[in-house]
C-alpha cells in the first residue's frame, strides 16, 4: 500500500492562535498498528491541507476495522488528535449507529471553537444542532447519486431514495443554522439548497507543485483518448463507449480506461463485456486503479484528450488534473462541471447521455489542431488556481470569517 502526505507550507495567521478546530467528515478511515490513521487519498490530503493551515486541529470520523485498497494515505495528523465514529459502511447500515453517532459529535463539538463538517454525511441528523460556529463544505448531491447508482435494488433502493431525500432536507436546515457558512463543490449544489454565506469552490488534491504539464501538445498517431474514475452508472463511461465507437469509424484512435469498481455491483462487468462487443475492442485498453502520484499524472501526459461523460458530479478533481498536465477537456454539463469548465475555452461541455455531441466534440479537439492547443494552453495557465493550495486555502478563508468575530470578542 502506497503512503502519500501532503505537505503545504504555510505560516499560520495570529487569527488561529489558542482556537479549537475540529474537522468532521463522513468518509470511512482505519488504523493501522502504530495508530496512524488512513484514508482515500483526496479526503486525506484536504484535511491535511486544511490542519497545517489552521496550525491544529481534531478529526472525528468514522473508523473500519482494518485498511481497505482505497485509504493510500496517512494522514499527518497526530493519532491522538483522532475521535473515532462507529463504522458507517452505508447511509443504511449507518442508521443502527444513530445514537451513539449523535453523542460523539455533540461531545467533540462541545469541545471546539469551530467545526469544518463535510457533506453529505451517512446521519445527516445526528449533525444538527451542534451549537458551534461551523462551515460546510457540500461535496455533492445524494439524491442525484442515488438516482444514477446500480448499488440498491427492490426495496433497499426505495429506502435508498428516502434517505438520500431527508439528507438533503437536512443540509438546507444545517445551512439555515446560526454562525454557518457553506462552501459547495459548484454552483449547483449552491443554488439547490439556497445558499446565502459563503461561496462556491472547485475541489482538487493536485498541489501545485505537482503541476508539471506536457511540454509538447501534438497529437499522438493515432490520438490517445482518456478517462479516468470508478467504473459505477454515473460515470456514464458506456456514453464514453458508444461515442468512441463513432469516432472510431471516422478516423484511427485509441481509448484508455483508468479505473475500477469500488462496489460490490455488476458495473464493471458491464463496461467489460460492453467493451468485448465493440468492433474496435483492440483499441480500447482498461488499465484498472492506479493510485494517485507520478504513474497516473504521467498518464494524463500521455493522452491527447481528457473525456469525463458523467450523469451526476460534483467538480470532479481528474478534470483539473487532466488540465494541469495539459490534456484539453470534454466533459457533461451536469453538477458542478459548468463551475469548472467554461466551454470553448478550458473545455468542451456537452449533455449527458449523448453519444452523438460527445463523439462530435471529440472529433472536433482532435481535428481542430489550433483549437485543441488553445484549449490545452488555457487549461495549464490556470492551473493553479484550482491546485490542492488554493482549495484549502478558501475553505480556511470561510472558516476565518467564523473565527474572527471570536478572536475579537476574547480581545
Amino acid at each position: 500500500m502506497s503512503s502519500t502526505t501532503s505537505t503545504i507550507a504555510e505560516s499560520t495567521p495570529a487569527v488561529w492562535t489558542n482556537v479549537r478546530v475540529g474537522i468532521l467528515v463522513g468518509t470511512n478511515a482505519a488504523r493501522d498498528a502504530q495508530g496512524r490513521v488512513h484514508i482515500n487519498h483526496a479526503n486525506g490530503r484536504l484535511i491535511d491541507a486544511i490542519a497545517q493551515r489552521v496550525g491544529s486541529a481534531k478529526l472525528c470520523l468514522p473508523l473500519l476495522d482494518g485498511i481497505r485498497p482505497n485509504m493510500t494515505h496517512t494522514l499527518a495528523i497526530d493519532p491522538s488528535d483522532v475521535v473515532p465514529l462507529p463504522p458507517l459502511a452505508s447511509t443504511i447500515n449507518a442508521q443502527r449507529h444513530l445514537l451513539a453517532t449523535r453523542r460523539v459529535l455533540r461531545q467533540f463539538a462541545r469541545s471546539m471553537d469551530v467545526l469544518f463538517v463535510r457533506l453529505p454525511f451517512q446521519l445527516p441528523r445526528a449533525l444538527l444542532a451542534l451549537k458551534r460556529p461551523k462551515l460546510l463544505h457540500v461535496a455533492g448531491d445524494p439524491i442525484e447519486a442515488v438516482r444514477i447508482s446500480s448499488d440498491y435494488q427492490g426495496v433497499w433502493r426505495w429506502l435508498a431514495h428516502g434517505f438520500a431525500r431527508d439528507g438533503h432536507r437536512v443540509m438546507r436546515r444545517l445551512v439555515a443554522e446560526p454562525e454557518t457558512r457553506t462552501a459547495t463543490n459548484g454552483a449547483d449544489m449552491w443554488a439547490k439548497l439556497g445558499c446565502r454565506h459563503g461561496r462556491v469552490v472547485v475541489s482538487s488534491c493536485l498541489l501545485e507543485s505537482e503541476m508539471q504539464p506536457r511540454q509538447d501538445f501534438a497529437l499522438h498517431r493515432p490520438p490517445r483518448i482518456l478517462f479516468v474514475g470508478y467504473l459505477r452508472p454515473e460515470k456514464g463511461v458506456d456514453t464514453l463507449l458508444d461515442a468512441f465507437d463513432r469516432v472510431r469509424e471516422k478516423q484511427p484512435a485509441e481509448l484508455t480506461i483508468v479505473g475500477g469498481s469500488d462496489r460490490v455491483t455488476g458495473a464493471e462487468a458491464q463496461i467489460r463485456e460492453r467493451i468485448e462487443q465493440s468492433p474496435f475492442a483492440q483499441d480500447i485498453t482498461v488499465r484498472g486503479m492506479v493510485d494517485f502520484g507520478k504513474e497516473l499524472f504521467d498518464i494524463y501526459r500521455d493522452h491527447d484528450l481528457y473525456v469525463l461523460p458523467s450523469r451526476s458530479e460534483g467538480t470532479p478533481r481528474s478534470v483539473v488534473e487532466a488540465r494541469a498536465f495539459g490534456c484539453p477537456v470534454v466533459a457533461t454539463t451536469v453538477g458542478g462541471i459548468p463551475t469548472s469548465v467554461r466551454d470553448g475555452e478550458t473545455g468542451l461541455l456537452v449533455p449527458p447521455d449523448d453519444p452523438v455531441a460527445l463523439s462530435d466534440a471529440m472529433l472536433r479537439l482532435l481535428e481542430d489542431e489550433p483549437l485543441r492547443q488553445r484549449i490545452a494552453q488555457t487549461g495549464v495557465a490556470e492551473a493553479p488556481q484550482f491546485a490542492l493550495d488554493a482549495f484549502a486555502g478558501h475553505l480556511v478563508a470561510e472558516m476565518e470569517q467564523l473565527v474572527r468575530p471570536q478572536a475579537a470578542a476574547a480581545r
